[in-house]
């Protein structure tokens, strides 16, 4: 084998976690090989929200901690090479109720707390500091808030740009348009390297990375169909809709997450349109995804979002929208799945939703993983052999 296709390891996909895993292993000196069976960011990563967060994240103290991990690494990142390079929006976050929803502010308030209690920077607001922070919004009387001001978004593309150009300068090979075919491996379940479109790639440790498909890629690569059936994550459809800007007004000058019966979460595009979602068109969707479907979601999310910003256009701007689908990689469990694989030395796992949040945490904890020889502490509650499945 030729040094050419000699490496320490290969990471499959090039969605946002392939690639910063495969950054966080070559700015260390590791020889990487990223594979990619499509372009650069085609998959999950060409249709996110990316809002980059542990706010949400509540539930469970390791998990927020991971994401609060990876929220701090884009600063990190954006303290190095600056916020505009990395495509990184410090905008902050605002999510507000009415007192009409009660049980909602006060699920806010507890929610609040518990964040403060870990550390994570938040404020709660009332209605005259929510109107000087979005003037075009209508908040109704009495409305609260809790802002997140580390919170930000990514535009995801210029970030993917810069990786794939620091990966080159770092000396790791980018192969697009190449399917990663078969593990290849010793009777001891050793990794030795990967078969792909391109050849033989040897390596001792090949990270899969591939989101929503990691099921397929794995029964692929490994020839065991159980794969596909049984291993422990859904992939769950999200609708985004791109609108254009009001070339007078700034609609939105943060992350805008409402939580009442007009629920919807806006933010502010690269060139100054609005990103727009809710959570329950993902269930539309999902039930009926014929494009009349998704078609009805979308005019009703934006007639919802002008009763949010009453300048917006709504439902009238349908046509000048651009539709979205993104399929999201949501583990059984809700949380990530990242580490070594039970049973196979050499191979890893990195699947998770909240992708872009983590990308930051999972590349540098899973590069430690490599190094050291053994999990990444932080890493020890999220590895895929706490599900029997796949164990």
């Amino acid at each position: 084998m030729s040094e050419q296709n000699s490496f320490d390891v290969v990471v499959i996909g090039a969605g946002v976690v392939g690639c910063t895993t495969a950054w966080s292993l070559a700015r260390r000196g590791v020889r990487v090989a990223l594979v990619e069976a499509d372009a650069v960011g085609r998959g999950t990563s060409a249709n996110t929200f990316a809002w980059i967060n542990a706010t949400s994240k509540t539930a469970d103290e390791d998990y927020h901690r991971l994401n609060a991990m990876g929220a701090a690494g884009y600063r990190d990142l954006a303290r190095e090479w600056g916020e505009r390079r990395i495509g990184l929006h410090p905008t902050g976050m605002l999510e507000w109720s009415s007192p009409a929803d009660s049980a909602r502010l006060e699920d806010m308030r507890g929610a609040a707390a518990q964040l403060e209690r870990w550390g994570y920077p938040v404020a709660w607001v009332g209605r005259d500091a929510l109107e000087a922070m979005e003037p075009h919004v209508r908040f109704e009387e009495g409305a609260e808030g809790l802002f997140a001001m580390v919170d930000a978004w990514l535009d995801v593309p210029r970030f993917l740009d810069f990786l794939i150009e620091r990966l080159r300068v770092d000396g790791a090979r980018v192969l697009e348009q190449c399917r990663a075919q078969q593990l290849i491996m010793d009777d001891e379940g050793t990794v030795l390297g990967l078969d792909t479109d391109a050849g033989r790639l040897d390596a001792k440790h090949v990270v899969v990375a591939t989101g929503p498909d990691t099921a397929e890629v794995l029964s692929t690569l490994t020839g065991y169909d159980g794969f596909a059936a049984r291993f422990p994550l859904r992939r769950a459809p999200g609708l985004l809709i791109t609108a254009p800007g009001d070339q007078a007004r700034q609609l939105a000058r943060h992350i805008l997450y409402t939580s009442d019966s007009s629920h919807a979460h806006v933010r502010e595009t690269a060139d100054g349109g609005l990103l727009i979602a809710a959570d329950d068109a993902d269930g539309r969707i999902l039930e009926d995804p014929s494009e009349e479907s998704v078609k009805r979601a979308a005019f009703d999310i934006l007639e919802r979002v002008r009763g949010i910003i009453p300048a917006f256009e709504g439902g009238r701007c349908l046509d000048d929208c651009s539709l979205g689908i993104g399929i999201r990689p949501v583990p059984t469990d809700g949380m990530t799945i990242a580490g070594p694989m039970p049973s196979a030395t050499g191979l890893h796992l990195a699947v998770t939703h909240s992708g872009v949040t983590l990308a930051p945490a999972l590349g540098s904890l899973i590069a430690d993983s490599i190094e050291t020889g053994s999990p990444a502490p932080r890493l020890t509650a999220f590895g895929p052999g706490r599900f029997q499945a796949i164990a």
